[in-house]
C-alpha cells in the first residue's frame, strides 16, 4: 500500500469523481429541460437554492452518521424510526419541562439535549448488541427500526403531539424558515455544515477515523494490527446515533410537532445518498464531501422533478440507475487499487 501523498490525493479525487459527474449530469439535465420548457430563471434562483438546501438538512445530518457506519463496514436501517422517536421524545420532554418551569427557554434547554440523547442511546444500543451478541448489523438495526417505531407510537399515544397553545418557542420558527435575511440559510443548514466539518476532521485526522477505515477495509487485519474493533464499533454507532438525534431535533422543529410517522423511509434516502456519494457498502471507502454531494444530487432530482411535473416514478428510476452506476464505479476503483 503506497503512502505517496500525490497517490492518496489522486485516490480521493477519483472517489469523488462519481458524485461530481453525477451532480453535473443531473444539473445539466434539468437546465436543458427548463431551457426548453421555460422557467430556467426560477430553477437557478437564490430562493430556489434556499428551498432546495433547507429541505435536505435532516437527510444531510443523518447521512453523516450513516457515513461513519458504512465506512466501518456496517449498516443502519433504524434511522427513520429513530428520528421519529426523537421528535416524540423531544416534544414530551418540552411539555413536561414547560409545565415544571413555565419557561420556554428552560423547556427547550431540557428537550433538545434529551432528544439528541435518545438518538445516542439508540446508537449505543445498536453498537452493544452488534458487538456483544455478535449479530449482523443488518439484523440488529432492523430490530431497532421496529422497536423505535413501536416505542414512538406508544409514547405519542398514536397521535401527533403538538405544542400547547402559545407555547411554541421562537427557535422552532427560525429553524422552520427556509431562508434568513442575515445568514441566507436557516440555522439548521449551518448546524449541518458545522457537523460535516467535524466529521470530516474526525475521519481524516483522528485515530478513530483511521480505525473506522481500517475496520471497514479488512476487519481481520485491523485486529492483527491492534485495533480495538468492538470498542470502536460501539463508539461509531453511538456517534451515528447522536447525529441521528440532531437530525431528529431538526425534524421536530421543521414539523413543529412530535410525529411518530416522521422520517418514514428516511433510512433508504440516507443510504442512497451515502452510496451515491462514493461510499462502498462493503466498507473502507467514503468521504464527507462525497456524502454531501450525494445528498445534493437527490435534492436536485427531487426539486427538478417537482418543478417539471415529471412523474415521481421517473425520479426513482434515475436514483436507482445512479446508485448502481456509482457502486460499479467504486468496485472498479477498489479492484484497480488492489
Amino acid at each position: 500500500m503506497t503512502s505517496d501523498p500525490k497517490s492518496l490525493a489522486g485516490r480521493r479525487w477519483f472517489a469523488l469523481s462519481g458524485p461530481v459527474i453525477g451532480l453535473a449530469g443531473v444539473l445539466a439535465l434539468f437546465l436543458v429541460l427548463f431551457a426548453i420548457r421555460g422557467g430556467l430563471g426560477r430553477f437557478v434562483s437564490a430562493a430556489n437554492l434556499q428551498i432546495l438546501v433547507h429541505g435536505e438538512r435532516v437527510t444531510a445530518l443523518a447521512a453523516l452518521g450513516a457515513l461513519l457506519v458504512i465506512v466501518s463496514g456496517g449498516i443502519d436501517l433504524s434511522i427513520g424510526s429513530v428520528v421519529a422517536l426523537v421528535t416524540v421524545a423531544t416534544m414530551l420532554v418540552y411539555i413536561w419541562a414547560l409545565g415544571v418551569t413555565g419557561s420556554k427557554a428552560m423547556a427547550s434547554l431540557a428537550a433538545v439535549p434529551a432528544g439528541i440523547g435518545v438518538g445516542g442511546l439508540c446508537g449505543l444500543t445498536n453498537g452493544v448488541l452488534i458487538t456483544r451478541l455478535r449479530v449482523a448489523p443488518f439484523v440488529v438495526t432492523l430490530g431497532m427500526y421496529s422497536a423505535a417505531h413501536g416505542l414512538a407510537i406508544w409514547l405519542a399515544g398514536g397521535v401527533i403531539l403538538n405544542f400547547p397553545v402559545n407555547a411554541q418557542p421562537g427557535w422552532v420558527d427560525t429553524f422552520a424558515t427556509a431562508g434568513s435575511d442575515y445568514t441566507f440559510f436557516d440555522p439548521g443548514v449551518w448546524v449541518a455544515l458545522a457537523l460535516a466539518g467535524t466529521v470530516a476532521v474526525l475521519l481524516r485526522y483522528t485515530v478513530l477515523g483511521r480505525y473506522c477505515y481500517a475496520i471497514g477495509s479488512n476487519e481481520a487485519t485491523a485486529r492483527l494490527c491492534g485495533v480495538p474493533v468492538e470498542r470502536t464499533r460501539v463508539v461509531i454507532y453511538t456517534l451515528a446515533g447522536l447525529l441521528t438525534g440532531v437530525a431528529g431535533v431538526v425534524m421536530f422543529a421543521k414539523m413543529k410537532a412530535g410525529d411518530h410517522t416522521a422520517g418514514k423511509g428516511l433510512e433508504l434516502t440516507v443510504i442512497a445518498a451515502v452510496v451515491i456519494g462514493g461510499a462502498s457498502l462493503s466498507g473502507g471507502q467514503g468521504t464527507v464531501l462525497g456524502t454531501l454531494l450525494g445528498v445534493l444530487i437527490l435534492a436536485v432530482l427531487d426539486n427538478g422533478v417537482s418543478y417539471c411535473n415529471v412523474p415521481v416514478e421517473v425520479q426513482y428510476i434515475v436514483i436507482g440507475v445512479i446508485i448502481v452506476a456509482n457502486t460499479a464505479l467504486s468496485q472498479w476503483q477498489r479492484r484497480r487499487a488492489e
